[in-house]
């Protein structure tokens, strides 16, 4: 694990609370998945954040939710291309087996959990791959028109929309999942705990469910 100092070549906001964060990679290596520990300089508090970007992408980039009166996050809203800030990573095991390549993958997230699924498949493009993404508003479909389409299915919990009206779970339950399927579940905890149910009533492995809490 290496802690250095990473340039922001480009700060962009999102939405008016999530920004997309892409700063040097200074020559780390890093497994798709993976996450790092970020932070302003000086602060002395860092948050964790999964890997947006892919192994072979010349730059780490990072998507994060601002938390209003947060501690760390609302100190990044006033950074620019040109500033610094403070990365430790990576680390994680929330990673492909490359073994297993060729299975069927379902991606489950919620939010900026989306992030580590950018970053598989970013790395592993042809891997076959079903991303399930819940979130409130259309606007945070983040990276949505970047994956194949079909692949990609946004749960809106919020607003009318163009792929699914609801809540995550309510569409997994409509769905047929062959029982080798590996499915990765990245997100809030209640969303995981729920999903992981109903991928088990549809007689998916235990061993074949990974998870990470991404808040």
């Amino acid at each position: 694990m290496n802690n250095y100092l990473h340039k922001i070549i480009k700060l962009k906001f999102l939405t008016e609370s999530t920004i997309l964060l892409r700063v040097e990679r200074n020559d780390i290596i890093f497994k798709a998945g993976q996450c790092f520990s970020i932070a302003p300089i000086g602060l002395g508090i860092n948050r964790e954040y999964s890997i947006y970007s892919g192994e072979n992408d010349d730059y780490l980039e990072f998507i994060i939710k601002i938390v209003e009166n947060g501690t760390v996050t609302p100190k990044f809203k006033p950074l620019k291309a040109g500033d610094n800030v403070e990365i430790a990573g990576p680390y994680g095991e929330f990673c492909l087996d490359i073994n297993k390549l060729n299975n069927t993958y379902l991606f489950i997230a919620t939010g900026t959990g989306i992030a580590p699924f950018h970053s598989f498949v970013k790395t592993f493009p042809d891997i076959d791959y079903q991303i399930i993404h819940g979130i409130r508003h259309n606007n945070e479909k983040y990276g949505s028109t970047y994956y194949e389409k079909g692949k990609y299915i946004a749960c809106v919990s919020r607003e009318t929309s163009n792929d699914f009206k609801g809540r995550i779970t309510d569409y997994l339950k409509t769905m047929e999942i062959a029982e080798d399927t590996i499915s990765y579940l990245c997100g809030n905890r209640a969303m995981l705990i729920d999903a992981y149910d109903i991928l088990r009533e549809k007689n998916i492995g235990g061993n074949n469910i990974i998870t990470e809490v991404f808040f």
